[in-house]
């Protein structure tokens, strides 16, 4: 079971500014490694209080979908051999 992955987003008190993002894919583990440094301001703080953080998380990649393939079964039809 995957857990959803919620991004901060600026709100009234706090504005929050991306200043980096790395996406690193992953093959084996089918997933993307993110990478995410941003500073976070408190609007509400007198003096704008600003602190910056780094988080990392993963994205899974959605599952492909899986043909189905179907066999088909060919009849047996007797074969009569005149000689």
């Amino acid at each position: 079971m995957t857990k959803p992955t919620n991004e901060l987003k600026s709100t009234p008190f706090t504005e929050i500014i991306e200043l980096e993002r790395i996406v690193t894919p992953d093959n084996e583990k089918r997933v993307d490694h993110i990478f995410v440094r941003r500073m976070k301001i408190c609007k509400r703080h007198p003096e704008g209080f600003a602190t910056e953080e780094i988080a990392r998380f993963d994205i899974a990649w959605p599952e492909e979908p899986k043909e189905e393939i179907k066999e088909s079964s060919k009849t047996n039809e007797d074969i009569k051999i005149t000689t």
